[in-house]
């Protein structure tokens, strides 16, 4: 019932570092930063929640700098109401990528506690973490990319782990109830402006990955060349990325889904839908049903976001922290993603219930694709009516298949493909 499979490639251009240290020194000794100010003072280095690649090595070649120039340095969170707003859970995330004591070469502290700043002339009220404020100087860090439910010239990166991630869970509801008044992206540049100029921001480092997800740029910035500085490698990012295959999919089959794949756990320009009352939908892609397999330890529950696919399996299901992706979804006012999709009991049943949703006639006539998670675009298994659309694509090309989709006597796929 269902249609033959093939492996496709995407092949495109994706430089990454490998010295990671050296791109960080580099960077660093070249911001003008004045690096001998540090000489006994106490550096605050804040890190988000995100899974960016190879972010433990980053940071740890900020503490040895730091160290260098005699500075005490803390690694501490920046995460808004991330791992269920708590100091426990909020090290628990920050352990689950990869940043512990022994990785860094540094103390780790966490604080979901926060402090009132100030006023932004929207009349927004903006909050800290406390931890923030007892520093000597701040180091702030964070991926430069598009953001999951929104458009504008600074999106994801710096300004929002300013106003959201260092705002802990009081800061964050606030900047989100805001955003629905004046927008996201205004909302999170008031709310950075005001702390850049009560914090004591030393520098900001700003990481993009290609589109394999390795780390492939690093750069470092005065606080005061912020808003240039993020514009300007948010529009590289963008010109970037590369997408799914096609703009018009029947089924979409993704293996694994979780928050340290994408903040909304799918990445919603990847699939094509946002789900934020007042948001433009995206105009491509077009997808008509989703469906989920497994959902990644490394959430620790948290399914902020799949409220935008259309079906899960119990496996899922049952990985589901309702309390920390109700207190996310609360947070961040996006109610509609912070939704239970339909539960099927099996792989099975995920999939035949997909293919049903999609309204194809004939179900072997369905344009479908299978993909590993929606930061792993390289290589998809399609099926044949997809694969005869887009075969003229000098950019993929079959690796293997056909193949048919096989269940074991669970109902759980057995061949999945090897991505």
């Amino acid at each position: 019932m269902f249609p033959k499979f093939v492996m496709i490639k995407q092949n495109y251009g994706a430089e990454k570092i490998d010295d990671i240290e050296k791109a960080v020194r580099n960077t660093v000794y070249s911001s003008k930063a004045d690096l001998e100010r540090l000489n006994g003072k106490t550096v605050g280095i804040a890190v988000g929640s995100r899974g960016i690649n190879k972010i433990d090595e980053v940071v740890k070649s900020l503490v040895r700098i730091v160290k260098e120039y005699k500075g005490v340095p803390t690694v501490f969170n920046a995460m808004g109401s991330h791992g269920g707003g708590t100091p426990e859970g909020q090290r628990e995330v920050l352990e689950s990528i990869g940043i512990t004591e022994s990785s860094v070469e540094a103390p780790v502290k966490t604080c979901a506690e926060s402090s009132f700043l100030g006023i932004t002339e929207n009349d927004m009220d903006v909050y800290c973490n406390k931890l923030a404020l007892k520093f000597d100087y701040i180091i702030l860090i964070n991926r430069i990319k598009p953001h999951t439910d929104f458009e504008d010239v600074t999106e994801s990166g710096i300004y929002k782990l300013m106003a959201i991630g260092l705002g802990n869970p009081e800061g964050a509801s606030i900047i989100h109830s805001n955003a629905l008044r004046v927008g996201y992206g205004q909302a999170i540049r008031d709310a950075g402006n005001l702390m850049l100029k009560k914090l004591p921001v030393f520098l900001a480092v700003a990481v993009t990955e290609n589109w394999k997800h390795q780390l492939n740029y690093v750069e470092a910035s005065l606080s005061e060349n912020l808003f240039e500085f993020e514009t300007r490698i948010l529009a590289k990012v963008k010109k970037e990325l590369v997408h799914l295959p096609s703009d018009d999919i029947d089924t979409l089959i993704i293996r694994d889904a979780g928050k340290n794949i994408s903040g909304t756990c799918v990445d919603t320009k990847v699939v094509g839908r946002i789900m934020i009352s007042g948001q433009k939908e995206p105009e491509k892609p077009n997808i008509k049903s989703i469906a989920v397999l497994n959902f990644t330890d490394e959430s620790h529950g948290n399914a902020m976001g799949l409220g935008i696919v259309d079906i899960i399996t119990k496996r899922v299901f049952d990985k589901i922290d309702i309390n920390a992706t109700s207190l996310t979804g609360i947070t961040s006012k996006c109610l509609l993603q912070a939704k239970i999709p339909c539960v099927a009991p099996n792989d099975y049943e995920a999939v035949k219930t997909a293919f049903e949703s999609s309204k194809v006639k004939n179900p072997e006539e369905t344009k479908a694709a299978f993909i590993r998670d929606t930061n792993s675009l390289e290589k998809i298994a399609i099926s044949i009516p997809l694969y005869e659309q887009i075969k003229g694509n000098n950019h993929i090309e079959i690796i293997s298949g056909p193949f048919s989709l096989e269940f074991d006597e669970n109902g759980d796929i057995s061949n999945i493909p090897e991505f």
